[in-house]
């Protein structure tokens, strides 16, 4: 005669899935998963099985992980004695780890919880059962591995395609309605182009960044299908590095070590884009020294050997009290002597040459003729820029306002509708910007007084305003090793003309 059961046993039911894709629909992985698992649960009324209404469902989750919600809230259950049994549908919809789900087997062990599969006859309340989880955990590792590797295989084809495999969306680009294909948002190309110029200006990233948090200029702001606005935040110097080096712009799309040329246009020359990655990598080695110590090395960072182009480093050596300042290649100092033939150059010398040269702008007419010819072009260049600047926004501004006139009309998603808000906003700030920072050239007697002024302002400059001071006009120094000359190559934003020779 059997036993009559007199206590229920309580029973919760968990699922899980790993992408959210139609979850709007009436008929879904979980709401299958839970069908199934209460029609088995109500096979087992005879053994006193009680499902809880509540539902444990982790949505869009990876099950190579545990960081889940619906389960950290069934463990709490379980830790207080409220369930005694977890049912899934299959065994891979609470692990695809072997060792994450020997993890939680011991954890149910320890608190009396037997854990039930629908479609795999197992349970892991004996000996056998627990074998068998064991033997489907290793093959349902196996098959998680193949997967990954499978969609690494297929991304990387799509990269050599020169195809956009997905991801959050870049300043200057928007993605396509239909997804995995980038198109130019031309206001956002034009702040990128001139991001790229103000970074070799300043040659800085920090003082990039910095300079566009003055201008109040943010990473790109995107919605995304519900209607949350992401986004939209100052740069970071770690975010504005990754921006500079983005082959995107160009073009590219990276496929592990190699670059394919793209399927998407790109939005920055080619010119400009190398002569900003040279620019991250000096840096990169030299800016955070040159900052620390621009006190005592004049030319830290800017002096470079043309034999090998290779960087300068200063060093110095004391003898009898007296320090010995002296710059050596780098590649020479890392590599052995034989490895460049230019020689340790004294600091002083040099330096007061560099600056000799520098001097000359305030007396030589020409000199000055040729800087102020410089300067008005530059003024004329940036004018034109800003005032296609303001073309471009004028224009999208235009279009954005038609197409939410019409999106408004049709009840098109909220989440159309507010991201061409952002964009009707951004638009119009662009354009108050540019009204209200007009470009003015300065009287040519103006520019001829400042030059001359240099030498006599030389002496009252403590040594840090020095290295600033030299650092905003010139962008790089070559020393050529085999002819004994030194090349001064000037910033664009000193105004200055491109190149001046003098012999060591």
């Amino acid at each position: 005669m059997n036993k009559k059961i007199t206590e229920s046993i309580p029973v919760a039911i968990y699922a899980r899935k790993s992408t959210d894709a139609l979850l709007e629909r009436e008929v879904h992985s979980l709401s299958v998963q839970r069908e199934s698992a209460e029609s088995f649960i109500q096979s087992q009324q005879h053994r006193g099985w009680k499902c809880l209404d509540e539902h444990f469902d982790d949505n869009n989750i990876s099950g190579a992980t545990l960081d889940r919600p619906a389960l950290k809230r069934l463990k709490r259950l379980i830790i207080q004695g409220q369930v005694k049994v977890v049912v899934i549908n299959r065994l891979d919809r609470i692990s695809r780890s072997l060792s994450q789900f020997l993890e939680l087997t011991e954890f149910f062990d320890q608190h009396g919880v037997s854990l039930v599969s629908v479609t795999q006859n197992f349970n892991t309340g004996d000996s056998m059962g627990r074998l068998m989880v064991q033997v489907i955990m290793s093959f349902a590792e196996f098959e998680r591995s193949l997967i990954r590797d499978r969609v690494k295989e297929r991304m990387q084809a799509a990269k050599r395609k020169g195809r956009f495999t997905g991801g959050h969306p870049i300043l200057g680009y928007n993605i396509k309605p239909e997804g995995r294909a980038l198109e130019v948002d031309e206001m956002e190309a034009t702040r990128v182009r001139e991001i790229f110029k103000i970074y070799l200006n300043l040659e800085s990233v920090k003082d990039t960044a910095n300079e566009l948090k003055k201008r109040d200029w943010k990473n790109k702001l995107w919605v995304t299908r519900a209607g949350k606005a992401i986004g939209g935040s100052p740069f970071s110097t770690t975010g504005l590095h990754n921006l500079l080096r983005n082959p995107l712009y160009i073009g590219k799309v990276k496929a592990e070590d190699e670059l394919i040329d793209g399927q998407h246009e790109p939005i920055v020359d080619i010119k400009l884009f190398n002569k900003v990655q040279r620019k991250l990598s000096s840096n990169c080695m030299h800016e955070g020294n040159r900052k620390r110590n621009t006190s005592s090395s004049l030319l830290k960072g800017l002096l470079v050997c043309k034999c090998c182009n290779t960087p300068f480093t200063p060093n110095f050596t004391k003898k009898r009290n007296r320090t010995y300042r002296y710059y050596t290649c780098h590649r020479k100092r890392t590599e052995g002597a034989s490895a460049c033939p230019s020689p340790n150059l004294p600091a002083g010398e040099i330096e007061n040459l560099v600056t000799e040269q520098l001097f000359t702008i305030g007396s030589n007419k020409d000199l000055q003729e040729s800087v102020y010819s410089q300067l008005k072009s530059l003024v004329s260049e940036k004018s034109a820029y800003h005032s296609q600047e303001q073309k471009v926004a004028r224009q999208q501004l235009d279009r954005i306002n038609r197409e939410l006139k019409t999106s408004r009309g049709l009840e098109a998603p909220l989440s159309l509708i507010r991201h061409l808000e952002l964009k009707q906003n951004e638009a119009e700030s662009v354009l108050e910007e540019k009204h209200r920072k007009p470009i003015k050239l300065p009287k040519k007697a103006q520019v001829a007084n400042t030059l001359r002024e240099i030498q006599s302002l030389w002496p009252s400059f403590t040594p840090e305003e020095r290295c600033l001071f030299v650092r905003s006009l010139l962008q790089r120094v070559d020393y050529d090793a085999e002819c004994g000359k030194i090349t001064l190559h000037f910033s664009e934003n000193g105004f200055l003309p491109q190149t001046e020779e003098a012999s060591t």
